[in-house]
């Protein structure tokens, strides 16, 4: 678990994104639990969304080489 100066370590970070700054921030005002449970959430959601944006990525990519590869067989 991170100490206090840890997460002030995290906070003035040169590459922590102002997204995560803020998050951060708020949550410490934030019953602890709450914020936990919060966190949780948002991260299972995003990790989520990622995994479908990613998948409809990759359909894309493949029907893109089988339509090339049915091009240059003369298909």
């Amino acid at each position: 678990m991170p100490s206090d100066h840890e997460i002030r370590q995290i906070l003035s970070g040169p590459g922590t994104s102002h997204w995560l700054k803020n998050a951060l921030t708020t949550a410490l005002d934030r019953d602890p639990v709450d914020a936990v449970n919060d966190a949780e959430l948002l991260a299972m959601v995003l990790g989520h969304r990622a995994d479908q944006i990613t998948a409809t990525a990759r359909a894309t990519l493949d029907a893109r080489d089988v339509i090339k590869r049915a091009q240059n067989n003369g298909g």
